[in-house]
């Protein structure tokens, strides 16, 4: 149960000073705490006017709002839902170091276990990502196992999903922040990763309980993303990718931003390319990602990032080629296999990219 005149006060402050930290502070040093600001207005010794314009003191009645906190406080306690302010232990350390954090966050789960992490890592990327993505995403995720490294992205569809799934799996903490209430699903299909996460990890919302998921909750939503971590990573982002919102946010923070690459045809990775231009650093190994949060450099180890059985027929029968005749250039695999020229080069680049075979100076391909 949560101490339910504390949080209704915090609530109430951040609703009547329309979320402006600079202001709260102000109040709650002078009054004593955000439970002292209370106080004083049910004694009428606040001047709205200070801090209120008189527009908006005239749409929202302070004593209205107070009411409306304590109704919304009871209701939570009620959920079992869990709260934390921007003065209170558990809040995300780093999160509170920012401009913009939240003066209370609602959760479910272990929000704690965020600053007990060594490291915590952000990982962001396209809702309709593809295959490479998606796959490179996860195993760069669970490269990171054994480092008490936190995960956090926004549970949506796609990279956020993967790395939610690789995170789990590999047995590390995962926090996912949400632009819904903590007790909302978006997308449906993710009920069960969400479920998951509850019970191994947290979840995470500024909004109140029973709040929908509207457009404009989740460009908010990600600068929590970005501001709880010491570093964002992008797997997978369009030219005009909602994962750029998010790395913005971490830039705007004083925070790293690391970059997965992608073929400079891909439209589906144009974001990511654009930002490593633009002097994101960029990851080619789980080691990279280490190397960027401080821990110790690691030795990259040369082998594929997939297994044989998620490649496809062509970069199947191009591999056990190459493979059996140790090396082998384009023409040879085209008059041996019968695959048409175009079909061996985009096969040759995948199984590149995935890092199953390399190509010598002489033009010739080889297993690695």
């Amino acid at each position: 149960m949560i101490d339910v005149n504390r949080y209704a006060a915090y609530y109430w402050l951040n609703r009547i000073t329309r979320g402006n930290e600079f202001t709260q502070e102000d109040l709650k040093a002078k009054f004593g705490g955000a439970e002292g600001v209370w106080n004083a207005a049910v004694k009428d010794e606040i001047d709205y006017t200070s801090f209120i314009s008189e527009k908006n003191l005239e749409k929202c009645d302070p004593k209205e709002i107070m009411k409306v906190s304590l109704w919304v406080m009871k209701k939570v306690s009620e959920s079992g839902i869990g709260v934390v302010c921007r003065d209170d232990e558990d809040y995300p350390e780093l999160l509170r170091e920012t401009q913009v954090s939240p003066a209370i966050l609602f959760y479910e789960g272990n929000i704690g276990k965020i600053n007990r992490s060594k490291s915590r890592l952000a990982v962001v990327g396209s809702r309709k990502c593809t295959y490479y993505g998606r796959e490179m995403c996860s195993k760069l995720v669970t490269g990171l196992k054994g480092k008490n490294i936190c995960i956090v992205s926004g549970m949506a569809r796609g990279i956020d999903a993967a790395a939610h799934r690789a995170a789990l799996d590999a047995g590390m903490f995962t926090a996912a922040v949400l632009a819904s209430g903590t007790d909302v699903v978006y997308p449906e299909e993710n009920r069960g990763l969400y479920n998951k996460i509850k019970e191994a990890g947290v979840i995470i919302s500024e909004q109140i309980p029973g709040t929908q998921p509207l457009k404009n909750y989740f460009p908010a939503r990600n600068r929590i993303i970005a501001g709880i971590a010491e570093a964002t990573f992008v797997a997978e982002a369009g030219a005009s990718s909602g994962a750029q919102i998010t790395a913005n946010c971490a830039l705007n923070a004083g925070r790293d931003l690391l970059v997965m690459p992608h073929r400079i045809d891909s439209v589906e990775g144009a974001g990511c390319n654009d930002m490593i231009k633009d002097g994101a650093m960029c990851v080619t190994s789980h080691a990279d990602i280490l190397l960027a949060l401080g821990f110790e450099p690691e030795e990259r180890k040369n082998e594929p990032y997939l297994m044989p059985e998620a490649l496809d027929q062509n970069q199947l029968k191009v591999l056990s080629f190459i493979r059996k005749n140790r090396e082998a250039d384009e023409d040879e695999i085209a008059f041996e296999t019968g695959i048409k020229s175009q079909e061996i080069k985009r096969a040759l680049s995948a199984l590149e990219i995935f890092g199953f075979v390399k190509k010598d100076i002489g033009g010739k391909f080889c297993a690695k």
